[in-house]
């Protein structure tokens, strides 16, 4: 077994030709690539060989695609297969995206003092709720809801968000990978309980779409702080930031809502992600500004 990464250039398991590097993390990267069989472009996400050997990340990359299978139809990246080659690597074939995550949409704006207005941030967010919506209807907890793991795909290509990176996902009924003492998710986007080592459940994805609605509206995050420390504190003590302090053009029932959406107690919390979702749109349908107009025109509440 080869102890080295394979490289741009690579023919992976005989099938896939391996192109630019489009993204690594701590355990694996992501290739642009084609599948020779059928001409496709695809995306491949493979494991570092360092870990490769390693039970729990396999079962890991294998659960993220049974997971996105299970999410067909919605607005998530599709999986096309899953293996391993005799050269030892694992991998997960996807389809290849093109654009830009939200985050890096956000930090575009905000580097020019702008922000999303709140009917885009619906239009954006919508497919995602939905997505979510369907997961917790299956068992699955994405963990790790966060302006990174949402892509937005080019106009000229169709448009369209994603869901992405479900590396995390908990599925109902299956073994815990996280080791204890860990937090897994991104720490601007954690529920409290994830920091406080609590029992958890599809609450925590209420918490982190609600911090990734109140970042594309008021242009940072819930809570920041110099140290991780003093993130946990204010994430699982401070008074919930009011939203109408960043924008006035939206309904003073929205602080209520950030309030609701990002409860420390879970019990205190949306029960649901669409009951969080229909909400939101409520609030931003009342009042005379454009937002509101196109969002009366363009959504529909339930009843």
């Amino acid at each position: 077994m080869t102890s080295e990464d394979p490289r741009s250039g690579a023919k992976l398991d005989n099938r896939y030709l391996l192109g630019r590097e489009i993204g690594r993390g701590g355990h694996g990267m992501v290739f642009a690539a084609e599948d020779t069989t059928t001409g496709e472009r695809v995306a491949v996400k493979i494991l570092h060989q360092n870990v490769a050997d390693d039970p729990q990340y396999a079962v890991r990359l294998w659960r993220e695609a049974q997971s996105l299978r299970m999410l067909w139809g919605e607005s998530v990246v599709r999986v096309h297969g899953f293996g391993h080659d005799a050269q030892g690597s694992v991998y997960m074939v996807m389809e290849l995206l093109e654009g830009e995550t939200l985050a890096e949409y956000l930090s575009g704006l905000e580097a020019f003092g702008d922000q999303m207005s709140a009917f885009d941030v619906l239009r954006c967010l919508d497919p995602i709720a939905r997505a979510l919506h369907t997961a917790h209807s299956k068992g699955l907890i994405h963990r790790d809801v966060k302006p990174a793991n949402i892509f937005c795909i080019f106009a000229e290509l169709g448009g369209g968000v994603r869901l992405m990176d479900f590396g995390l996902v908990k599925i109902a009924g299956a073994e815990q990978l996280t080791q204890a003492g860990m937090v897994a998710g991104s720490p601007s986007y954690v529920a409290p309980e994830m920091w406080l080592g609590q029992s958890f459940d599809h609450r925590i994805d209420v918490y982190s779409l609600g911090a990734v609605v109140f970042r594309c509206l008021a242009g940072q995050v819930p809570f920041s702080a110099p140290s991780p420390l003093d993130l946990f504190l204010k994430a699982t003590k401070d008074p919930r930031p009011r939203l109408t302090a960043f924008r006035q053009d939206l309904h003073a029932d929205i602080d209520g809502w950030v309030a609701r959406s990002l409860a420390v107690e879970r019990d205190k919390r949306y029960p649901y992600v669409s009951t969080m979702w229909n909400d939101l749109l409520r609030i931003v349908m009342a009042g005379g500004t454009p937002s509101a107009e196109r969002a009366r025109a363009t959504f529909r509440l339930p009843g």
